[in-house]
């Protein structure tokens, strides 16, 4: 199967929330996530697995692990994802960028793939600034200044994704945290900050995930946006039944 910018988005959209297994007898794709997100999976994800492959797939809710996705089982689509150098079992430590993706010179290719990622394991999040008569008491005192976290423990996606990144001259910034117990993973962090760097984002890559646009629409509206807030509460601050600059219930 050729690589198109729908292919690429569903292949981002697994490297996030999905889980891949074909050894076995077993073989699967499962994708789930917040139940927060019910919205962005009935109204964008699932129809778009609906369209690529041709299934009729549907949204269920697992009460087990408390998400919400769907399981795909077709054999024909567990061959497309093994084809494309997809591991079977758990992939966190070891996933990466499939090579068609990462050497495309394609840009609606690797947005797709980018955006994907985002908008299942990405984060967007807003915070005021501190430090003495250096930073407005607007500035001071509402979250107004943007950051895309990407956020991993394969060492090899983060690298590879700054790759996909420099295709469209994002600055970006990345760390190593390495936690105190021995027996958990090194997490690879990259950082996108600024108000540049957001509204470049939302015009070459963007986002599907009505979770996310609600901050940035709030951001767009306001300068700013509160935090601990949640979708509903984003939904209500757009529709003008809850003001942004007091506590927000």
């Amino acid at each position: 199967m050729k690589i198109t910018p729908e292919l690429a988005e569903i292949f981002g959209i697994h490297v996030g929330d999905g889980y891949l297994r074909y050894h076995g007898r077993t073989k699967e794709l499962d994708i789930s996530g917040s139940y927060e997100e019910k919205s962005y999976y009935d109204n964008h994800m699932i129809p778009l697995f609906n369209k690529t492959f041709n299934l009729k797939i549907e949204g269920k809710y697992f009460p087990s692990r408390k998400t919400y996705g769907f399981v795909v089982r077709e054999p024909e689509v567990i061959e497309i994802f093994k084809q494309f150098g997809f591991p079977s079992g758990k992939k966190s430590t070891i996933i990466k960028v499939p090579d068609c993706i990462l050497y495309s010179n394609s840009k609606k290719i690797v947005s797709a793939f980018l955006r994907g990622y985002f908008d299942t394991d990405g984060c967007l999040t807003f915070r005021n600034r501190k430090g003495k008569n250096k930073y407005s008491a607007f500035k001071k005192k509402f979250n107004y200044y943007p950051r895309i976290l990407l956020i991993s423990v394969s060492k090899d996606l983060i690298e590879d994704i700054k790759k996909l990144l420099v295709k469209f001259d994002f600055k970006y910034y990345t760390c190593v945290y390495q936690p105190k117990n021995k027996n958990w993973n090194d997490v690879y962090r990259l950082r996108l900050l600024g108000n540049r760097n957001l509204i470049k984002w939302m015009m070459h890559i963007g986002t599907k995930n009505p979770v996310k646009l609600s901050r940035y629409e709030i951001w767009e509206n306001y300068g700013f946006c509160p935090t601990n807030t949640t979708f509903n509460q984003r939904i209500n601050i757009l529709a003008g039944k809850i003001n942004p600059y007091g506590p927000v219930m």
